[in-house]
């Protein structure tokens, strides 16, 4: 039967309990925190069964279908450190799909249960994080990190205990790639690093469809660090693929003060688009310089990072009108609407990239382990292998993110082989128009149109 849209009193319920679960096995809480945190999620439990009362049932009625032992959900991102807002936003995607599970009937009529543990940011505790979750906690699943380097580590100690694990977020290419190719128990939902880039070059090419003229032209502007040169490689690999020279290259070292060396720079190069990558105070700069020297580029395309960030257009104001970025998802994706409503009910906050990730990541262990008939791992494991979702899941919601389509194969991108992939991850350009992030391609995704050339104003 399919998915009927959850009350919001059973979905607050829910997720209480849920969440209550999840404080009860994770870790990475002081002593006299853990009691604070167990008596708030005690708190909403009662609060949920109150209001589940006033509406002519209880909370225990509306779980009563859902009999045996939970199926565990181990879940690994910081819940403290400098990322821990990160995992707070992804485990409200966890969250919120568990409890709309649990309130649809479970998994095989048994109920999802979340047990956290906290990275904190570190390789190592992420290591020992998922030992813990295996072995005591007895996670029958996992699900991590988005940080590329904790990923890899999780992933091999799911390996050696035959725990089936998918990341919704990490993009790192080589997580992949041939070193990784007998990793066979990780999965990978979201595009890897090179696609972002590649889906940038497509939007550029495809823009010419509502635009009339065409890109041909591109030059770079990055960060030093890290992320500045994935963006450089990854443009190199494919300008040639999409007929675009690229003219100039322009870096700069983190936390700058000063940009108008770089941004005189990128006006003597005059290309048709900008492509770009730099994280909060460096964006911001940069824009703002834009506007100083009084020079509108026709296009800018971000890879997300400081131009996605929420005080982007704060501090910007009118000026970043025109802005494009990459993003994971955007709440007026055509099939994600009715679900983000659901979610900013209950969280107060719009869905982003790593909450829809993560929240569709539940789905595709729900659809696995329905498939294997039970929680064994390699059981599970091969029933991913062989999952091919189209459009929406068996009994349940749609596809939310940019693609109509989840499939996890083995395939060569540019040359490299890479394994147990989604090959059909994108990712939707969004772009700043009237102070909100509206997104505008892929174009049978959205019905608003590009603002070209940039404004800027």
């Amino acid at each position: 039967m399919k998915l009927k849209k959850i009350t919001s009193v059973l979905c607050v319920a829910a997720l209480a309990i849920s969440m209550l679960a999840g404080c009860a096995g994770g870790s990475g809480s002081s002593s006299s925190a853990a009691p604070a945190a167990a008596d708030a999620v005690t708190e909403a439990v009662t609060k949920a069964a109150e209001a589940a009362a006033d509406a002519g049932t209880t909370a225990a009625e509306a779980g009563a279908e859902l009999t045996g032992e939970p199926i565990k959900i181990g879940t690994i991102y910081a819940m403290s450190g400098g990322s821990a807002a990160i995992g707070t936003n992804i485990l409200r995607g966890i969250d919120f799909a568990v409890a709309e599970i649990n309130a649809a009937g479970g998994v095989n009529g048994r109920p999802l249960e979340v047990v956290r543990g906290d990275h904190a940011g570190d390789a190592a505790t992420g290591r020992s994080e998922a030992e813990r979750l295996i072995t005591q906690e007895k996670v029958d699943v996992m699900m991590g990190c988005h940080m590329s380097v904790v990923t890899e580590v999780v992933a091999q100690v799911c390996q050696q205990y035959g725990v089936p694990m998918i990341t919704a977020i990490s993009t790192l290419d080589r997580l992949s790639n041939e070193e990784h190719k007998d990793m066979d128990y990780f999965f990978r939902l979201c595009p890897l690093n090179s696609v972002y880039v590649e889906n940038m070059l497509m939007y550029l090419k495809d823009s010419a469809e509502q635009t009339g003229e065409e890109i041909k032209t591109v030059a770079i502007f990055t960060d030093r660090a890290a992320i500045g040169q994935e963006l450089i490689r990854c443009v190199e690999l494919f300008k040639d693929q999409y007929g675009i020279e690229l003219v100039a290259t322009v870096d700069y070292t983190s936390n700058a003060t000063d940009l108008s060396a770089q941004v005189l720079a990128l006006k003597q190069a005059d290309p048709d688009a900008i492509l770009c990558d730099s994280y909060i105070g460096d964006a911001t700069l940069f824009i703002q310089t834009l506007k100083e020297q009084n020079y509108s580029p026709k296009m800018i395309v971000a890879k997300a990072n400081g131009f996605t960030d929420p005080s982007f257009i704060t501090n910007l104001g009118a000026i970043s009108n025109g802005v494009a970025s990459v993003v994971e998802f955007n709440p007026d994706l055509v099939n994600g609407v009715e679900i983000n409503e659901e979610f900013k009910a209950q969280f107060g906050v719009d869905m982003n990239g790593h909450s829809a990730e993560s929240y569709t990541v539940v789905w595709l262990f729900k659809t696995a382990i329905e498939a294997a008939g039970s929680t064994d791992g390699e059981a599970v494991k091969n029933a991913l292998a062989e999952l091919d979702i189209q459009g929406e899941f068996p009994g349940g919601r749609k596809i939310i993110l940019p693609y109509d389509r989840i499939k996890f194969e083995n395939y060569d991108l540019a040359g490299e082989t890479h394994y147990r992939d989604n090959t059909s991850a994108s990712v939707a350009i969004a772009q700043i128009q009237d102070g909100e992030w509206k997104t505008v391609w892929p174009f049978s995704f959205t019905e608003t149109k590009i603002a070209y050339p940039a404004p800027l104003q």
